[in-house]
């Protein structure tokens, strides 16, 4: 059983747009500003087009849209142009529902966590079990399915809460918003409402409800290859 005082996890993902050139090369990595660490989400020709270098400590999931899952050559030629662009990516984004075969498939492409917006059970649970109440799931030997979390808010003052959510003690939060934006002159700009969930995320840690986490940080202990970084009390929730 979880203890009321353990911290959330929290794990902020952000989209960069294509159109963040290589004018503009470099200059997102450390634009936030923040000490609150980001997954960035793009697709392959964004990640081109901004020049990352791979094994810098940046986090990155690539996009996958729904309609290239029925075709693994395409699936293939996507991962290989994302890896072309950042040579240690083993994150995707998910937009639709991977089938067993397709994340075996994923899993021989050297790929360790999927993003998807809603987990599907296929009869065969999860081979290593996750912490209690966390929506992940390790439906195949090496790759972890993620669910991203619901940010939409409800209520009279839902317009003031924008999207930020109550953290549960001891739960998994994996929020996705915008996060690029450029600007006149080809000048790249942090999102204002990622700006504000990083703000969020700062203080939520400052006073000790939640710790935050990439999506590669969150594979890794939920992998056994750092498990300190998840918490002794959360994985003895397991």
């Amino acid at each position: 059983m979880q203890r009321a005082d353990t911290p959330a996890t929290l794990v902020i993902c952000a989209t960069i747009p294509a159109a963040v050139g290589a004018s503009r090369r470099g200059e997102w990595t450390g634009t936030t500003g923040s000490t609150v660490p980001v997954t960035w989400i793009a697709s392959w020709d964004a990640l081109a087009a901004v020049g990352i270098p791979g094994g810098n400590g940046t986090d990155v999931a690539l996009e996958i849209p729904a309609a290239a899952l029925s075709s693994r050559q395409r699936m293939r030629t996507l991962l290989a142009r994302g890896r072309d662009a950042f040579p240690t990516l083993d994150t995707v984004a998910l937009h639709g529902v991977a089938d067993r075969d397709q994340r075996s498939f994923l899993v021989d492409e050297g790929i360790r966590a999927v993003l998807v917006e809603q987990l599907f059970a296929d009869g065969r649970g999860s081979r290593r079990p996750p912490p209690r109440g966390w929506r992940c799931r390790n439906a195949a030997w090496g790759l972890w399915d993620i669910e991203l979390s619901a940010t939409a808010a409800r209520g009279p003052l839902a317009w003031l809460w924008q999207g930020m959510l109550r953290l549960r003690r001891g739960g998994l939060h994996v929020l996705k918003t915008e996060g690029l934006m450029v600007g006149s002159g080809g000048r790249v700009f942090v999102h204002p409402r990622l700006e504000r969930w990083l703000a969020w995320a700062g203080r939520q840690v400052d006073r000790g409800v939640a710790r935050t986490e990439t999506v590669g940080g969150l594979v890794a202990g939920l992998s056994g290859e750092d498990r300190l970084s998840l918490g002794r009390s959360i994985l003895r929730a397991a």
